[in-house]
């Protein structure tokens, strides 16, 4: 997928070829643990890039936050020690001043009495919160006066900078001195970490807000050069690792998707260097996620990119979902109204942002977009977790019951229509009472639609179409779970292993426990160019094991390589309790083994 014009026609094709064996099964008497967690968490999931202080949100706050749903996310509103408006004044007294006055905004603005929440980022773009060869410690101590009496109520979350490394080359006069800059911010992120925890032990600190997550490109060379920098300087201070998820193409590298196999691979490699530096898996803020392109600001306001973005939208959090016990926070890159943009030299003839919940009309009145559908699709979703599984990556599902209500949804990450068949388990079916089909989906012009359909509590088959989300609200008759079933991920010792024609490559898996009844998946996260084998001899414990020929997404051909997770089945019988040992052998050399992890669902009546 080289270009913006083949993204988007992908979804503008009818297709009519379909799948006839897609089944996922669907167990409401079982509830899911992922880890600890199973009830979801809306704040943690269904937040806009925006924060309480908005006032471009207070004219209809019952629609937007009590029907809607809608949570706050993120704010360009940090220490920002180096912005025009500080002076250049990195006092103490001056931190505490301009503090206090941000303070006094908070509390006047029209949603701090209702909105205001602990569960934000803060973060600054780098221009304002570093320059190279600073003072350190004196910034740090700028920035942690400022964050003690600027927010009445203390944000979770800060970011040091957004995207930093993609404008490294901001603060020098060539490419080849951008290193020294990734190293310098580094060390940075490490020193404000370590003196906001000594002093302000209620909000997180983390980074590095990574924009272009190719890890894989140049033989993993951005990997090797930016977030294997950023983890040995600064992981150890860090108590989350920020990453941006796009589809299209943020800022730098190739077009392509992230949703699926590759977004999968980025986030389980961060999370097995983690596991591998220090014994734990430290958790993923996803601040920013959806689709972008070059050249969409300063466009017409466009139904179509809409459409795109809703898509994206809905297959990235689909994967997300399924992190609730390592992901602290993931935010849609779905802004207010964005009044700022109508100003901006990028925008001469005033048109809307590209990602707003409301665009300017001409006679100046406030409309809103298409992009509201990914909250009128996901409004009523709670509850806690049922056990539901696909046999087939390119069908997601997560499930969620509450007292008597119960959600399925289901997502087609492939490129045609599926048919999928509903396996109710158990008792499951006589559960339910009643049943209303939410269908989010872009028409054959690529005009996104979400449609209902009510009284559809005998479906048991439904056919996806590509790119199509469907959430099921089904009425049940008021029950208690039976069952429980909870899923864990064990992390091999080492990760980024160079792979060599005939040469076995040994992980060692430690601490699993199985069981007698579950299931578990080997998922196998790879990057090797096009040409080369997905398909290695597996053996588990000494026991080869079938590598399936599928994954979550596209093929990635439009990519320089392939970079993604291979789900690969596993019988109960071949894990045991304790050290496991996976041996990969490949026919060719070339590429890395970039993660490999051990997942099981253990059941328990």
């Amino acid at each position: 997928m080289k270009n913006q014009q083949l993204f988007f026609a992908i979804y503008f094709i009818t297709l009519v070829g379909f799948s006839q064996n897609n089944t996922v099964q669907i167990d409401f008497t079982t509830q899911k643990f992922i880890g600890s967690e199973s009830e979801l968490n809306r704040e943690k999931y269904f937040a806009m890039h925006s924060s309480y202080n908005n006032g471009d949100l207070a004219d209809d706050p019952d629609y937007l936050f009590n029907d809607l749903g809608i949570k706050f996310g993120r704010t360009f509103g940090g220490p920002g020690p180096y912005s025009k408006y500080k002076k250049g004044d990195m006092s103490v007294q001056n931190a505490k001043k301009l503090a206090l006055e941000n303070a006094e905004r908070y509390k006047n603005s029209p949603l701090y009495a209702t909105q205001k929440t602990t569960d934000l980022i803060i973060t600054d773009h780098p221009r304002d919160a570093y320059k190279l060869g600073m003072d350190f410690e004196k910034t740090a101590t700028f920035n942690v006066a400022y964050i003690k009496k600027a927010y009445p109520v203390m944000p979770k979350y800060y970011e040091v900078m957004n995207e930093p490394f993609v404008h490294a080359k901001d603060f020098v006069d060539s490419y080849d001195k951008t290193p020294k800059v990734i190293s310098e911010m580094s060390e940075f992120h490490k020193i404000v970490a370590d003196k906001v925890h000594a002093e302000i032990p209620n909000i997180m600190v983390g980074g590095y807000s990574a924009a272009w997550p190719e890890y894989d490109k140049n033989n993993f060379a951005i990997w090797n050069t930016r977030m294997k920098v950023f983890m040995d300087i600064a992981g150890e201070s860090m108590q989350f690792f920020a990453t941006h998820i796009y589809d299209g193409r943020n800022v730098e590298g190739d077009f392509n998707y992230r949703s699926g196999s590759n977004s999968e691979a980025i986030l389980d490699l961060i999370e097995s260097y983690s596991y591998q530096k220090w014994g734990v898996v430290k958790p993923h803020l996803i601040s920013e996620y959806g689709y972008t392109a070059k050249g969409l600001q300063g466009q017409p306001y466009s139904p179509i990119l809409n459409g795109v973005c809703l898509t994206s939208y809905n297959n990235i959090l689909m994967s997300l979902l399924d992190k609730p016990d390592r992901l602290l926070k993931a935010v849609p890159f779905i802004t207010g109204k964005a009044t700022w943009f109508y100003k901006d030299s990028r925008n001469p003839e005033g048109h809307p942002y590209p990602w707003v919940l409301l665009r300017k009309e001409k006679n100046g009145t406030y409309k809103y977009t298409h992009l509201r559908k990914f909250w009128q699709l996901w409004k009523d979703v709670q509850g806690n977790r049922v056990y539901a599984t696909s046999n087939n990556p390119d069908i997601q599902v997560h499930v969620f019951a509450n007292k008597n209500k119960g959600y399925v949804a289901l997502n087609n990450l492939a490129d045609d229509a599926q048919k999928i068949n509903l396996d109710f388990l158990n008792s499951s079916k006589q559960l339910i009472k009643n049943a209303t089909i939410k269908r989010s989906y872009n028409n054959k012009n690529g005009i996104p639609k979400l449609v209902l359909f009510t009284n559809a509590k005998d479906t048991k088959e439904i056919t996806l179409k590509a790119g199509e989300t469907v959430v099921i609200d089904y009425d049940l008759t008021n029950y208690e779970f039976l069952n429980t079933v909870k899923e864990n991920n064990y992390y091999a010792k080492n990760c980024l292993q160079e792979i060599k024609a005939n040469n076995p490559i040994i992980f060692s898996v430690d601490n699993v426990t199985s069981s007698n009844k579950g299931n578990a998946t080997l998922k196998m996260g790879l990057g090797r160019t096009h040409n080369l084998s997905k398909k290695p001899i597996v053996k588990i414990n000494g026991t080869i094991v079938t590598v399936p020929t599928n994954w979550a997404g596209y093929d990635q051909t439009g990519r320089e390589q392939f970079f993604g997770v291979i789900p690969i089945p596993v019988a109960l019988d071949n894990i045991k309790n304790g050290t496991n040992t996976v041996e990969l052998t490949f026919p060719d050399t070339g590429g890395y083994v970039s993660s490999i992890i051990m997942n099981t669902e253990n059941f328990k009546n």
